[in-house]
């Protein structure tokens, strides 16, 4: 790895898969107004493109009145891109998890991974979906579902011994078995095999810098995907609702981690500042493998890179 100063650190561009929001904004009760203020700042900080991402919810109709805002501010930048960062589709992170790793989300809200509760949740807004996160052991029928629909089927908040036919993990190490040396797991076969992206919060917070070396060793790069998994609360205060719990730091008040209190950018620029990834790494993990990793068409990339 090449290291670079300070003064290299302007001009990389960022593309943020998993984000709750930022700057006071929360996406799954925020109006267009405010995602359009969002999206602007975010912008500012180069982060290019993202998928805003929703817990789960006591009503479907709520998560399907977001999905209707995302998909028409999607709409419109495609049309007439401007300086924001451009919605690639939403990521469902909530409803299709595991209640043993619940983590800060409400498990009283959960649905069994059927297609007819995705259907229910999605309602006619299916196509702004891009990832949804689902807790492997739960699956019925779910994931073949969406893997048909190129929908990408992301392995979390889980207890599982294996991936199953899930083609990522979501912020890998967190809201997941630990590591066993005589045991499999979720956590394990993610790390070993090549064929799967992974998410890593990369904040030496959600994760040790030990055990983010180690990932980072291990995990072939271009299957590394950086990303916030930022609260309403970053670049904003310490403290938010979320999940109809407050978290002051980043943590309930029974201490468990909620999302990281960065943004993508100040992340992955305290990785290069700790001389833990070069900016080549950065572009590659926070920017080139998100485009690959979410098919983007060309009219997407060109908008990314203006």
């Amino acid at each position: 790895m090449k290291f670079e100063g300070k003064s290299k650190l302007d001009n990389i561009f960022y593309i943020d898969n998993h984000t709750h929001g930022a700057f006071g904004v929360n996406f799954n009760s925020a109006d267009y107004k405010q995602i359009k203020y969002l999206l602007k700042k975010l912008y500012e900080k180069n982060i290019r493109g993202i998928c805003p991402t929703l817990v789960g919810d006591s009503a479907c109709s709520n998560i399907q009145a977001q999905l209707e805002i995302f998909k028409k501010i999607r709409n419109e930048q495609l049309k007439n891109p401007k300086k924001e960062a451009l919605i690639l589709g939403v990521h469902l992170e909530g409803s299709f998890l595991s209640e043993e790793k619940s983590g800060i989300q409400d498990k009283s809200v959960f649905l069994a991974p059927t297609v007819e509760n995705f259907k229910k949740l999605a309602g006619c807004f299916e196509d702004i979906i891009k990832i949804v996160t689902i807790a492997p052991e739960k699956d019925i029928d779910l994931i073949d579902y969406l893997n048909e629909k190129n929908i990408k089927t992301q392995a979390g908040h889980s207890s599982s011994k294996c991936i199953g036919k899930c083609i990522a993990t979501t912020h890998h190490f967190n809201a997941m078995p630990q590591i066993h040396h005589r045991e499999k797991s979720l956590t394990l076969e993610g790390l070993i095999r090549d064929d799967i992206y992974c998410e890593i919060i990369a904040d030496l917070i959600h994760c040790s810098r030990d055990i983010l070396e180690l990932f980072l060793k291990i995990k072939p790069q271009d299957k590394i995907m950086l990303i916030s998994d930022s609260l309403p609360s970053s670049n904003y205060g310490t403290e938010v609702i979320f999940c109809n719990k407050k978290i002051i730091n980043g943590k309930d008040e029974k201490g468990t981690l909620a999302g990281s209190n960065q943004t993508l950018d100040e992340i992955c620029k305290n990785l290069i500042n700790k001389k833990i990834l070069s900016r080549e790494d950065i572009i590659q993990m926070a920017f080139k493998n998100q485009i690959k990793y979410l098919n983007l068409e060309s009219r997407e990339i060109d908008i990314l890179n203006q």
